[in-house]
């Protein structure tokens, strides 16, 4: 092979890579069902206040989890849905398969609405359409309420063993003092055994 024919192929190669992770973001915005709603998203910017617009990018695999709150304190948990983008699909298996995993093949939807008090979450892709809604199940919820719990107990988050794992800073029992009585072991003394 020629170097003019690799250098060519690199070419293509870098402007197919490059076009599939500048398509990898979407900037969705969300607006409450009623105003005061907050709306916090993992993996995505501290704002909290609606309406609003945020960058997301597409994902191959892993979720958005989320927690929106209404004026009253409703809550919901639960995972933004997302959709498939055939395109990128296809445009990867033509010509170049690992942009699957670079850029990733689902997308965010473009609009969504938040309704906490009703436990339910309404997404469209174009401002026309009809909103489609989606309640969150108990295990999506169950997901995304023990991330923003363990992140309100001050926890972060390490992947061991292939699984993502919450180390959380030691918290002391309402009530119980904070240190270990006078004469007790603690962990730079060892307990001596008695005969």
């Amino acid at each position: 092979m020629s170097y003019e024919f690799m250098s060519r192929v690199l070419k293509i190669a870098t402007l197919i890579i490059g076009a599939a992770v500048l398509q990898g973001c979407v900037t969705a915005q969300f607006k409450p069902a009623a105003p005061g709603t907050t709306l916090a998203i993992r993996g995505a910017s501290d704002k909290q206040e609606l309406p609003r617009s945020e960058d997301l990018a597409a994902k191959t695999t892993g979720q958005y989890e989320f927690m929106a709150v209404s004026p009253k304190g409703d809550k919901m948990y639960g995972l933004l849905p997302l959709k498939v983008n055939p395109g990128k699909i296809v445009m990867s298996a033509l010509f170049f398969a690992p942009a699957i995993f670079i850029a990733g093949i689902r997308d965010p939807f473009n609009f969504y609405e938040m309704d906490p008090a009703a436990n339910t979450l309404r997404y469209k892709t174009n401002e026309a359409d009809e909103w489609t809604a989606y309640v969150p199940t108990k295990s999506e919820s169950d997901r995304a309420r023990q991330y923003f719990e363990a992140v309100a107990r001050g926890c972060t988050f390490q992947w061991v063993n292939g699984q993502q794992t919450a180390v959380c800073p030691p918290a002391a029992a309402p009530g119980l003092p904070t240190s270990p009585p006078a004469g007790a072991p603690t962990a730079n003394t060892a307990a001596t055994p008695t005969k």
